[in-house]
């Protein structure tokens, strides 16, 4: 019997082997990449029930409770770039002098009143307040980038998860179907009297574990599952399978190509956003250690004649050359810290690029000789061990033995194949750009 695309394994599959080669965070067009459907029934694509990659995304990106604090903290500072933008309210002051008096100072008769209104001349702080405020803004969307390729990345894994036990549950059941043929074949000669009962038993024995198998990859498929929907805050899914195939290999961009990309990390994004604020700050502090002048005008009234004049006058503080010196300071040692700690960051960034890319290029060979030369030549053998046990040449265990041999292998070309997809996600992720064609 030639038994393709089966797969199964003793051990419960644990999808969590595979997440520790993820970081965190990556946007919609490229989480649409990775994985979309290109080997399913027309019969799933139109179930109601089934949900994409795209989707999934789409509904993280709407849904996502993290992501909608991002909307309330930009408001916020929409409204201090109005406040930065106000300047103080004008003074306004009346005095009376020469009244209430002695001699011809008694009374209001010779009084002088002033009515007068000052403000300050503040125009290009105020200038330097709104563009802080405005650059505070920018970080804040940084930040907001950042999470959102988080959490799409996040969603990403969650669907390859279940995409991952999906099609492993695909295989299981043929694996149980070929233990059921296997149980048939051995209780037929059995019967017959060529074989020992007891491999009777052990072809049971084998199948019962397939099946136990087949329980640990349905539970794994319903976490996973519950975990996508969570992006989305969705405690009830209302999807119960994902759509795709972790069996396509798209093309992938050189790493000297990839290396070009990292400055579209949103991490490094951050870092010059802060930049942007920093300097804003040093223009902020720099302009406030010059002195604000005060412009005073009005109107004086002279009560003995009845005449108008008017009053005007101008102030500025004394002596302020070096006010502000130690905030200024404060602001360039805090941005030269900031540059370092983004070139910091950019060889870190650059580091982990290299080593995922050398990972993904060896899972990338290790499904290629599973593919070609391991799983067809086991597919080989098992039909020639099937043809040899018929005629009595090999016993039970060594047909089992090859049957086992080739089903591993497929869990190893399965799991190969996903890992390569986590490389492939977290090289999007760091690059900020789509490395993967959709197929």
């Amino acid at each position: 019997m030639l038994i393709t695309h089966c797969i199964f394994t003793s051990k419960k599959p644990i999808f969590s082997r595979f997440l520790s080669y993820l970081l965190m965070s990556l946007t919609l067009y490229l989480a649409v990449g990775i994985v979309q459907s290109s080997s399913v029934s027309a019969a799933n694509k139109n179930t109601p029930e089934a949900l994409t990659l795209k989707e999934a995304i789409q509904r993280t990106f709407n849904h996502n409770p993290e992501l909608q604090t991002f909307q309330y903290q930009l408001q916020a500072q929409q409204g201090r770039m109005v406040q930065a933008d106000l300047s103080p309210k004008p003074e306004v002051s009346l005095t009376v002098e020469d009244a209430l008096g002695s001699g011809d100072f008694n009374g209001f008769d010779n009084s002088q009143a002033t009515l007068s209104v000052a403000w300050v001349l503040d125009q290009n702080i105020k200038d330097k307040r709104v563009q802080l405020a405005s650059e505070a803004k920018s970080l804040i969307e940084s930040e907001k980038n950042i999470k959102q390729l988080d959490s799409a990345t996040q969603t990403a894994r969650y669907f390859l998860a279940a995409l991952f036990y999906q099609q492993s549950a695909v295989i299981a059941h043929r694996a149980i179907a070929l233990a059921q043929s296997t149980v048939k074949d051995v209780k037929h000669r059995v019967k017959i009297g060529k074989t020992p009962l007891a491999e009777l038993y052990r072809a049971d024995a084998e199948l019962a574990k397939r099946r136990l198998v087949l329980g640990d990859i349905e539970h794994e498929l319903e976490s996973s599952i519950r975990q996508l929907a969570s992006q989305w805050g969705s405690t009830e899914p209302s999807f119960k399978t994902v759509l795709g195939t972790l069996n396509n290999r798209p093309d992938v961009l050189s790493f000297l190509a990839l290396k070009k990309q990292l400055k579209n990390n949103p991490n490094i994004a951050k870092y010059l956003s802060i930049d942007r604020v920093n300097q804003a700050q040093l223009k902020l502090a720099e302009e406030e250690r010059n002195s604000r002048w005060k412009l005073t005008t009005g109107v004086r009234r002279y009560e003995e004649t009845g005449d108008f004049g008017v009053v005007a006058g101008i102030s500025m503080p004394f002596g302020g050359r070096h006010r502000n010196q130690g905030r200024i300071a404060e602001v360039k040692a805090t941005r030269l810290q900031n540059l370092s700690e983004a070139e910091a960051l950019r060889i870190r960034i650059e580091t982990t690029l290299f080593v995922v890319y050398q990972q993904l290029e060896h899972s990338f060979h290790l499904s290629e000789v599973l593919k070609k030369e391991i799983i067809p030549k086991l597919e080989k053998a098992l039909t020639e061990t099937q043809k040899a046990y018929e005629l009595g040449k090999y016993s039970y265990l060594e047909w089992s033995a090859v049957q086992n041999e080739l089903l591993s292998a497929q869990s190893r070309l399965l799991e190969a194949n996903l890992s390569a997809h986590l490389k492939q996600l977290e090289i999007e992720r760091l690059t900020g750009t789509q490395i993967t064609a959709p197929f």
